[in-house]
């Protein structure tokens, strides 16, 4: 399925539906719900989509419409990073009765593109390839060069060996931290790297 294709079929199975460029415009619409999100950038057929419970409001936690970081979710660092590569150009919101039965519309997508990741317009294979590409495309931004050199290797080290590390709790070694820990509020003090805050800060469009 190509963007529209995709929306049309959203459409044909969700409940109901409604979208959104704004903070403001999202809380008016969004309740507890089940739901699947679509994230059209700025730019053909680039565009993210995965399920929200109604326990787990994932467009809040991308930081995209709100850039206080909070909680943690495994796409955000991509997600800033696609914000700045291309621009947003609009969010849906696609509601279904259950989880089970968004979760099931969610692989139908990915299905029709034979791909296990939710991301359409990037042509690589896994989930590091995809973090890999998009990070290439940052780089190559007016908004990635304005910063001085010292404060893109700071990031740099974020995104390798924080963002990318899988690294082990530094008291708990059965505890692994995935992508979604790396902007979780205070992580980066749990693990000893509260010197990379500012350069994530800076660099995402973000605040701690």
């Amino acid at each position: 399925m190509d963007y529209i294709t995709t929306l049309k079929y959203l459409h044909s199975k969700s409940i109901s539906n409604f979208k959104c460029k704004s903070e403001s415009e999202f809380k008016k619409r969004h309740s507890k719900s089940n739901f699947i999100y679509l994230i059209k950038w700025n730019k053909e057929d680039v565009f993210n989509w995965g399920t929200m419970s109604s326990n787990s409001n994932r467009i809040r936690k991308s930081s995209i419409l709100n850039k206080k970081l909070t909680g943690k979710y495994d796409r955000r660092v991509d997600y800033l990073m696609l914000h700045k590569i291309y621009g947003l150009e609009i969010i849906y919101l696609f509601e279904f009765k259950t989880n089970e039965e968004s979760r099931f519309h969610e692989g139908k997508i990915k299905e029709s593109k034979n791909q296990k990741h939710c991301f359409s317009g990037i042509s690589v294979d896994n989930r590091d390839e995809i973090s890999n590409q998009i990070y290439y495309l940052f780089k190559k931004t007016k908004w990635f060069l304005q910063f001085d050199d010292s404060l893109k290797k700071l990031f740099n080290e974020f995104f390798y060996d924080v963002f990318l590390g899988k690294l082990k709790h530094p008291t708990n070694s059965k505890r692994t931290f995935y992508y979604g820990d790396s902007l979780e509020p205070k992580f980066l003090r749990t693990i000893n790297k509260q010197y990379l805050e500012e350069p994530v800060e800076k660099i995402l469009d973000v605040s701690f």
